[in-house]
């Protein structure tokens, strides 16, 4: 089977269509999920990922804001974002 796609520029809606259908045929036709949007890590990385995290937990002034869902989030934020760059930013 071929398919063909037409990927308009000018037109946002149709340009997220477009990449919903895509990620729709590769999960079918491939058997396995591909999307732009997820991030992964390997386990090495994620055990580095985690340590950086309880230094910058222990390095705060409140040590009790280390356990926070903001600090939490602040993190995460700044490793999606280094992920993105593919370079860590820590």
């Amino acid at each position: 089977m071929k398919t063909v796609i037409v990927f308009d520029t000018e037109d946002p809606q149709g340009m997220a269509s477009t990449v919903q259908i895509v990620e729709h045929l590769a999960e079918r036709y491939m058997s396995r999920h591909v999307s732009a949007y997820d991030e992964s890590f390997g386990k090495i990385e994620f055990i580095k990922t985690i340590r950086v995290f309880m230094k910058e937990a222990e390095e705060l002034e409140n040590p009790s804001d280390g356990s926070s869902l903001r600090f939490a989030k602040q993190f995460a934020d700044k490793v999606w974002k280094s992920k993105r760059g593919k370079k860590l930013v820590f």
